[in-house]
């Protein structure tokens, strides 16, 4: 028995080198390592398109809660409960109504799980601990794994070499929308992060070889995917970076400074031009596939626009203003996107089989659970940005934390204008991660979030 007592107590050693003490929960070593492990393999497993993800996720939802409602109540009485109480409300208030005036269409029951999954991000906060190094640890798993994902979930070098032939890619993700996304934000942490990575282990190194990989798998992967949103609002995204970037060099004043901004806009130059090269065509091609779509919508006649990619958006979202405006405050529950789609006249039998949704996160919202539902998005949203900001000018969140962030939100509200990430698992995944390593350094920076005194769970 003594060998497997000294074992234990050595991986709870490894464990707390490795895995720093939560802050956030008075939580035992044993049950750190548990809520820890779960929160990594569900990091790992989903990327790779594994059925256990969802499985690790419920796992380390079902514990937070449990130790929630045990050790942290002060948790449940704060902003974060609120807005999840409020998201609970609407969907409860959206069925309701549905099932009085419309019950044909009204759902069997409440599906609380569809902004519920907004609050995932919360439950990985919990776990996170309030820790830099957590978040930078769940990060990189995750960025791991999605460098493994068209390897191990995808079509390995052949789905590589049909990208560089111009076919559309989707490493075995949802569709090719879903793979732009998560690799358009790995490429942007990336970008934030490279400073950090430099600072530690300089420009010649192994790991700076590896990041530099990792960019080209990562940009590769966007272009392949040809999702034309994505490269829109990653593009935007890193533009609104570099005039903060800028911004903050000229403010230092130091010496070099211009020297520096010459040498790395020459690098950013020298590889945009060097990708323009090797892939130009691709981003043409795709590109000009909807000119006669655009020009039909310059036009302003809305009938001659054809079911095209963007045709099909423009069509489903001019019908859906109709069922917004006619029952703006609920909308019309879980069904109303599809509802929308199946009574579009003129859209073709193969659309209607096959599209389930707007295109558009927010016309999603709007048409389900209508101005309430869009408004407790968008103060839980404000809620966590102003705090972020505090947080960060407080010191407790580091600057290139907050910059990631920022660049992470433009890119997620541009994106969703064009894909209903907001509903699908790809969109929870992405989001909950991210912003969860955000808010832990918010609820480490407000007082309620202090653990609660008393025996160790």
């Amino acid at each position: 028995m003594l060998p497997i007592k000294n074992l234990a107590k050595d991986w709870k050693g490894i464990f707390a080198q490795f895995w720093q003490r939560n802050e956030l929960i008075d939580v035992s070593t044993n049950l750190q390592m548990l809520g820890g492990a779960l929160l990594l393999l569900y990091a790992a497993l989903f990327p790779l398109g594994s059925d256990f993800a969802d499985t690790a996720k419920t796992l380390f939802i079902v514990l937070t809660f449990w130790v929630l409602f045990t050790r942290g109540r002060n948790w449940l009485n704060s902003p974060v409960g609120w807005f999840f109480a409020a998201a609970l409300l609407v969907q409860m208030l959206s069925w309701a109504g549905m099932l009085m005036a419309y019950p044909e269409w009204a759902e069997s029951s409440p599906k609380f799980h569809r902004l519920g999954q907004w609050f995932v991000f919360a439950a990985i906060a919990c776990w996170l601990g309030g820790s830099t190094r957590n978040t930078l640890i769940l990060w990189l798993t995750a960025l791991l794994a999605l460098l493994l994902a068209p390897w191990v979930a995808g079509g390995g070098f052949a789905e590589w070499i049909d990208g560089a032939r111009g076919q559309r890619v989707e490493f075995g993700f949802h569709n090719a929308q879903h793979t732009a996304i998560l690799f358009g934000v790995a490429l942007l942490g990336l970008a934030v992060f490279s400073r950090r990575l430099f600072r530690y282990t300089g420009l010649l190194s192994i790991s700076s070889l590896a990041w530099a990989v990792a960019v080209g798998i990562c940009a590769l992967a966007v272009l392949y995917s040809q999702t034309r949103a994505i490269w829109f609002a990653l593009a935007v995204s890193l533009f609104t970076l570099l005039i903060v970037c800028v911004f903050i060099v000229l403010r230092k004043q130091g010496k070099g400074v211009w020297l520096r901004l010459i040498a790395w806009g020459t690098v950013i130059g020298v590889a945009m031009v060097a990708l323009w090269v090797k892939v130009g065509d691709v981003v043409s091609k795709r590109l000009g596939l909807e000119r006669n779509t655009v020009d039909a919508l310059l036009s302003g006649n809305l009938d001659s626009i054809p079911y095209s990619s963007i045709g099909v958006r423009i069509h489903s979202w001019h019908a859906a203003m109709n069922w917004i405006a006619e029952r703006p405050l609920l909308g019309w529950g879980g069904k109303g996107r599809r509802l929308v789609i199946q009574n579009l006249q003129g859209m073709p039998s193969e659309f209607k089989n096959t599209i389930g949704h707007l295109h558009n996160s927010y016309l999603d919202l709007l048409v389900n659970y209508g101005v309430l539902g869009a408004l407790v998005w968008g103060v839980l949203n404000c809620w966590v940005f102003i705090l972020a900001y505090k947080s960060w000018r407080r010191g407790v969140l580091p600057g290139d934390f907050f910059l990631f962030y920022i660049g992470f939100m433009i890119l997620w509200l541009v994106a969703n204008c064009f894909e209903s990430y907001l509903f699908y698992s790809s969109g929870h995944f992405i989001f909950g991660i991210v912003v969860a390593g955000i808010a832990t350094h918010i609820f480490r920076c407000r007082s309620e979030f202090r653990p609660e005194p008393g025996r160790n769970l």
